[in-house]
């Protein structure tokens, strides 16, 4: 049990949703979480991804952006409607510009941290204890916004 991680980085126990449709890749990533302490919840799609949201508590949610049927654009457009404070990060290897196009079906167009595959996870770490912390934005809005609607 010695701390190959850098001192102050392990998580006390957070609850993370991990939400990929590539079971290897949910695998590895879940496993390098539990390694720095976190408690993980798995979900393969985006339907999982939501009934867990509706029944269980998580601290944060590691999203997947392309997956079939219910995607993370749909995951996403639900935590803006029901979870809003709910820290997430996003995952993709979609090209950008898809990602921007899908962004503008959004409810709301601001993006939480994303991250494109393959994911250097030591800054995934980084950022997730950040927001985890409230030391980053979530996808709440500032409360005056002066964008035009």
């Amino acid at each position: 049990m010695s701390s190959e991680y850098p001192s102050g980085m392990a998580a006390s126990g957070a609850r993370i949703l991990l939400c990929d449709d590539s079971p290897v890749e949910r695998m590895a990533l879940a496993h390098y979480l539990r390694r720095y302490g976190y408690d993980v919840d798995e979900a393969g799609d985006g339907e999982s991804a939501i009934n867990h949201l509706k029944n269980r508590q998580i601290d944060a949610i590691l999203l997947d952006l392309q997956m079939p049927d219910v995607d993370g654009f749909d995951v996403l457009t639900y935590l803006q409607g029901h979870r809003r404070s709910l820290p997430v990060i996003l995952l993709s290897g979609m090209p950008l510009d898809q990602i921007q196009q899908k962004i503008h079906d959004l409810p709301e167009r601001e993006l939480p941290p994303l991250f494109l595959k393959p994911v250097d996870l030591d800054q995934l770490i980084q950022v997730l204890e950040l927001q985890i912390s409230g030391q980053l934005p979530t996808v709440d809005p500032p409360e005056s916004t002066e964008a035009a609607s």
